[in-house]
């Protein structure tokens, strides 16, 4: 019997008899008793069980707390540290534009303490500049997504202005309303002092470089107007009788002048290249007149030299091309200029070669080969260098600025080509490049017409000119010229002399300086061009000046001129130019 149940018994002093009567029933309480018994031992068992397991679990738990703790703690004080060493201002506004947030830099940067900044509206701290201060409320109350970006001035709290660089971002929550805004401000106060320096810098070198122009223009104004007077008597005197003995000195003094020229010329383009204000031109002109100007010009020059000089031309090279022949021809000029100067026997050879045709363009290939001096190879790649040349004795010994293969190259480069040599000392040099060219589809009668092979034979008569010009003794070389070749011309010194001759009298085209007295030829250019308009008129006016400024070419476009010849122009430039303008002018009338 089981022990609780006898000890129950005990208690009620049952008689054996009671006992015995309900021992059947005594027996399943005890089993019932040790049962409850063996379910109370399984049970704290499992509960014993599940204690262990839950204290385990609490411990592990405890253990991750502190663990996490212990994590926050350190990405805290990471943070912390993070946004107390950073430079840039790191801020937090709510969605009244009021600091909730501001990093210790903000003090460095404002002389505010943080606790007096929080709780404040951003404004308060641009007192001083009202516009920034509503470009930023604009900013933030289109309240998207977009980031705000600016340098913008603030002021220190000792008055020191500094200039600040402001990012943020709105903060929308799911709605999308506005609940405030979150960004940086960075000092760039050097940056900026920099950039002004930098401005600062870039306006004198502007202010230099338009001083260096404008002192080149007057140079060579001053330069060339004599200088124009020069060539022109030669020219006229040549162009005259005169001694057989005198066309040494005359050919002499043509050639010094000519040369002189050409180094004003070569600082002049100089200039204009390394302004960027070279623009190519694409004219169909007569490739086979302009290879019969050099033959006569080089002819002339290797002669005297007692050295030949030789042009072989590819004959499936059309007459006709479009292209910048003044460019083309500086740079063959140049170069051959080059080859015969440093050439004392022998030959200067230009060979010229088709090396591709398609239907609108042709590639020739120039090749200018000399017997001359040559070049040592080191020295070679110097050679394009400003005013560089292969050796400090060149200069000396055979003249030149050293310009003209920079500005060979530099062109050529314009052209997308490029310029290339060859050289061996003593035996001579190779110099050649290759340009395309677009084909025309004009004849070469139409191009080269007016070219003439003798400037005395040219004939302008019936051709009605007004010619304005202060200088007299340009006046002089343009009325021999001109009435040499018959024309009917009136001179006058200003641009308002001009206009009043213009009212009174008929003219087929007009010489115009544009450098005059009273007024100057720009506006009296601008006030025939509005008469003639009126009237009906198309009448040709071409500039003629002695200035280098970079922007004459183009403002003498803008007002309507048709024509540009710089001074000093040899008889050959002013009667084509004449030549060319009013065939243009009778075929558009």
């Amino acid at each position: 019997m089981h022990r609780l149940l006898k000890r129950q018994l005990r208690k009620t002093n049952l008689s054996p008899e009671l006992e015995a009567q309900f021992s059947e029933l005594f027996d399943r309480i005890s089993r019932a008793y040790e049962t409850f018994d063996k379910d109370l031992v399984r049970l704290e068992n499992i509960l014993e069980k599940s204690s262990r397991e839950l204290f385990v679990a609490n411990q592990k738990l405890k253990e991750d707390v502190e663990i996490k703790s212990e994590e926050i703690f350190k990405t805290k004080s990471q943070l912390e540290r993070v946004l107390a060493n950073v430079k840039g201002v790191i801020f937090e506004t709510d969605h009244k534009g009021e600091f909730i947030f501001l990093n210790p830099a903000w003090e460095s940067l404002t002389g505010y303490k943080i606790e007096e900044c929080i709780g404040h509206h951003y404004s308060d701290f641009l007192v001083h500049f009202e516009a920034e201060a509503k470009t930023i409320m604009e900013a933030i109350s289109c309240a998207n997504e977009e980031v705000f970006y600016q340098v913008l001035p603030a002021v220190h709290k000792n008055g020191q202005t500094k200039w600040v660089e402001i990012t943020f971002k709105s903060i929308l929550n799911e709605e999308g309303s506005f609940q405030g805004a979150i960004g940086s401000i960075i000092d760039v106060s050097n940056l900026k002092e920099t950039e002004i320096k930098l401005q600062r810098s870039q306006d004198l070198a502007k202010k230099a470089s338009q001083a260096k122009e404008d002192f080149l223009s007057t140079m060579s104004h001053e330069i060339r107007t004599p200088l124009n007077g020069v060539i022109g008597i030669t020219n006229i005197l040549l162009m005259e009788e005169h001694l057989e003995s005198q066309q040494e000195h005359l050919q002499g003094l043509k050639f010094s002048s000519e040369h002189l020229l050409a180094l004003i010329n070569d600082i002049l383009d100089y200039n204009k290249i390394e302004a960027g204000k070279i623009d190519l031109e694409e004219k169909d002109f007569d490739f086979n007149g302009l290879l019969a100007a050099l033959k006569r010009n080089f002819d002339f020059q290797a002669a005297e030299k007692g050295i030949k000089f030789k042009i072989k031309r590819d004959e499936e090279i059309p007459s006709v091309l479009v292209g910048d022949s003044t460019r083309l021809s500086q740079i063959l000029n140049n170069l051959l200029s080059n080859a015969i100067k440093f050439t004392s026997e022998g030959q200067v050879v230009l060979d010229i070669e088709e090396v591709h045709n398609t239907h609108d363009t042709i590639d020739i290939h120039f090749q200018i080969k000399d017997t001359g001096i040559g070049i040592p190879e080191e020295k070679i790649p110097h050679i394009f260098e400003k005013f560089k040349q292969a050796d400090s004795n060149t200069t000396r010994k055979y003249g030149g600025s050293g310009l003209g293969l920079s500005i060979c190259k530099s062109l050529l480069e314009l052209m997308k080509s490029n310029l290339n040599v060859t050289s061996v000392v003593n035996e001579g040099s190779n110099f050649n490049f290759k340009v395309q060219f677009k084909k025309s589809d004009k004849a070469v009668t139409k191009i080269g017409q007016s070219r003439i092979l003798h400037v005395g034979d040219a004939n302008l008569s019936g051709t009605n000119i007004l010619v304005a010009e202060d200088n007299k003794l340009n006046q002089h070389v343009v009325k021999r010229f001109l009435a040499k070749w018959g024309a009917d011309f009136d001179i006058v010194e200003n641009g308002q002399e001009a206009v009043d001759k213009f009212a009174e009298k008929h003219y087929d085209i007009i010489l115009m300086d544009l450098q005059m007295p009273i007024m100057n030829g720009y506006d009296a250019s601008r006030l025939i061009k509005e008469k003639s308009d009126a009237e009906g008129r198309k009448i040709p006016i071409i500039a003629l000046t002695a200035s280098a400024h970079i922007d004459v070419k183009f403002k003498t476009r803008a007002i309507g001129m048709t024509g540009f010849l710089p001074k000093p122009f040899n008889p050959v430039q002013l009667y084509e130019t004449i030549k060319e303008q009013i065939s243009a002018e009778s075929l558009l009338s």
